[in-house]
């Protein structure tokens, strides 16, 4: 195929120059043969390119990205079709072909890309008709040229939707990681605080038993007895019976006896009730004591859990309000992202033909004005065109078809003549030194916006595979990397059981 548009550029340059039509018998007819089967062959291009996007679908399983295997399968299903407008006869030099980031996978727009390739090749077919003067199969060829435009629009399309619907599965998966997160954390908070709730009230029981245990002691001893005094009149009366005794007064001596008798007694007991009642009322007011404190110690614990439940409350109500804050602005900037690239779709395509045809139309306009003038002008115009509409540079022939098909195709991609849709982006990767802005980032379609917002997506814990050598530190003691030892249900139930803990706190500061 590069061996004959070679040529092509070649006889379209002599077919313009000449002033007689009859410069088309001068080709070979071998070569207008072999155009025309090119035609034919890429008016089926829409339905055999129909079938390669099917097959991609069919064989996309996990709705991401194509790699190497089911490449080779879309490949193996579709090879006719692809042979026959690509030239390509191996899956290998298929896949390597259109990976062009060499990260394994076809991703969103290298599968766009080669559907974009056929359609410049069949541009370049389209020209050839032309120029050979098939205007019926030319026309016939550029209506399938539109209608694979038309599908590549769709396919493109379908690929952003689903790149898009998964970004918001994101938003939406790390919306319920912060929530997940704010459970944990206050769940965290609260069980602390329960503990802490605990160790307060077994310090204050332990501190009033120690109270109460010296209270005991202090008044266990003999000091605390005297504190009671008896009446001072036993004390006058038994002195006033040692005075008569020593009179022998005996008679008088007798009653004062009698009546100290009853009066000792009645006079002890009185003062072991009173030493009973002292205890009893210090005991008491020691008990008040202890029981006001654990009342206030209580009263206290209960303003800081409804405070604590009440920035829970307050901190909930803000993370609502933020979990779905981007929602809109991510809404906005795919819509305009996917309405930009369908316009892009539509008319970028005719956009560069219709160029294309005005720069054609301006030479043969300048060349037919330059037979007027001098022929030596028309000589040096007739270089120039050839020059500019070579739709190749000259290389020598290489051992195969095949090779030449892929050397062809790597030019169409590098020349990046076709409609880029920039369907996968990324964001926050690290820039080389030599970096220029891509395109779609200059056009401004805010997509990295997206990508910054969804940066904070969490790595799923099974995810997590560090490298045998950061397992262990130097001590070859293990260390803690973010990985866990339980199992996906045992996450789930924990994490199930926080949030019912934290609902349950959330109603109880609604009654």
């Amino acid at each position: 195929m590069l061996q004959t548009e070679t040529k092509s550029s070649l006889y379209a340059s002599k077919l313009i120059q000449q002033t007689n039509y009859s410069a088309l018998s001068s080709l070979p007819k071998t070569y207008i043969r072999q155009v025309q089967a090119e035609g034919e062959i890429f008016m089926a291009a829409p339905q055999k390119c129909a079938n390669i996007w099917k097959e991609f679908r069919r064989n996309d399983f996990t709705q991401v990205q194509i790699p190497y295997k089911t490449a080779l399968q879309v490949f193996d299903a579709c090879k006719d079709d692809i042979y026959s407008m690509l030239k390509i006869n191996s899956g290998k030099d298929f896949f390597d072909l259109f990976d062009q980031d060499n990260d394994g996978y076809l991703n969103e727009d290298e599968q766009i890309l080669v559907f974009s390739i056929i359609k410049e090749k069949m541009q370049q077919v389209a020209n050839l008709l032309l120029q050979i003067q098939q205007y019926v199969p030319f026309k016939q060829l550029m209506k399938s040229i539109r209608n694979l435009e038309e599908n590549i629009c769709e396919y493109q399309d379908v690929l952003r939707k689903k790149i898009y619907k998964s970004e918001i599965a994101t938003y939406k998966e790390i919306g319920l990681e912060k929530l997940d997160d704010f459970y944990e954390k206050y769940y965290n908070q609260f069980q602390n605080f329960e503990q802490s709730k605990q160790t307060r009230i077994q310090t204050q029981i332990i501190q009033q038993q120690e109270e109460m245990n010296q209270l005991e002691e202090k008044l266990s001893k003999n000091t605390e007895f005297l504190k009671v005094k008896p009446k001072r009149k036993l004390k006058d009366l038994q002195t006033q019976e040692k005075l008569v005794s020593l009179d022998e007064r005996v008679e008088e001596a007798m009653d004062f006896r009698r009546e100290l008798k009853n009066m000792e007694k009645k006079e002890q007991e009185r003062v072991a009730s009173e030493q009973k009642k002292r205890i009893e009322r210090q005991k008491d007011e020691l008990e008040r004591k202890h029981q006001k404190q654990t009342e206030q110690l209580k009263a206290k614990l209960i303003e800081q859990e409804h405070k604590l439940i009440i920035q829970l409350k307050k901190e909930y109500n803000v993370l609502l309000k933020q979990i779905g804050l981007h929602n809109n602005e991510i809404e906005r900037i795919q819509s305009s992202a996917m309405q930009s690239a369908i316009r892009k779709g539509e008319k970028e395509g005719e956009l560069k033909r219709m160029k294309e045809r005005t720069r054609i139309q301006n030479f043969i306009i300048g060349d037919a004005k330059s037979t007027l003038i001098s022929p030596r002008i028309q000589q040096q115009n007739a270089t120039t065109y050839e020059d500019t509409s070579s739709s190749s540079y000259r290389q020598p022939l290489t051992s195969s078809k095949s090779e030449r098909a892929m050397h062809d195709i790597k030019t169409l991609i590098h020349k990046q003549n076709y409609t880029q849709f920039y369907i996968k982006k990324k964001y926050g990767a690290d820039l080389p030194v030599n970096y220029q802005p891509e395109p779609y980032k200059v056009q401004g379609d805010n997509h990295e916006r997206i990508e910054k917002i969804l940066s904070v997506k969490k790595k799923n814990p099974h995810d997590i595979l560090p490298s045998l050598t950061e397992l262990y530190d130097i001590d070859m003691k293990q260390q803690n990397l973010g990985y866990t030892q339980k199992s996906e249900q045992e996450l789930i139930q924990e994490r199930l059981k926080k949030k019912q803990y934290i609902l349950e706190k959330l109603e109880e500061s609604t009654h």
